[in-house]
């Protein structure tokens, strides 16, 4: 394990799926994988290219880490942080509200929500 050497795939998928208040489903779109297929040609090619012998090259698990897009806000909705498809005292703070799937780490974005709505909730 000491010339182990980790790569990730990290791209923008298409802003589908649903929220409510007891499930959240997010399912990769033909286009989204087509991606991830290009992106692991891309990370195996990098890898061959530092000297890793392609028979010995695996996948890890694939997961989708921020669902961007799912639930964005209207402007208007974005003033309370609050989407209007959920109950009134259910709040969401992460990548689902922002207006699409980034493809980049959303973290500053997200914790930036999560103490606005700690705030909001605080308040109330």
């Amino acid at each position: 394990m000491h010339d182990t050497l980790g790569s990730m795939i990290k791209l923008a998928d298409n802003e589908v799926g649903s929220v409510s208040a007891r499930v959240v489903e997010k399912r990769l779109t033909e286009l989204d994988r087509e991606r991830l297929r290009e992106g692991e040609a891309v990370a195996r090619e990098m890898l061959k290219r530092l000297g890793a012998r392609p028979s010995e090259v695996f996948l890890g698990t694939l997961n989708a880490g921020h669902p961007g897009g799912m639930l964005p806000l209207t402007e208007e909705e974005a003033q309370t942080v609050h989407h209007d498809h959920l109950p009134p005292n259910l709040y969401v703070a992460d990548a689902t509200l922002l207006p699409r799937s980034l493809g980049k780490p959303p973290i500053l974005t997200i914790v930036a929500q999560a103490k606005r709505v700690a705030k909001l909730a605080t308040e109330a």
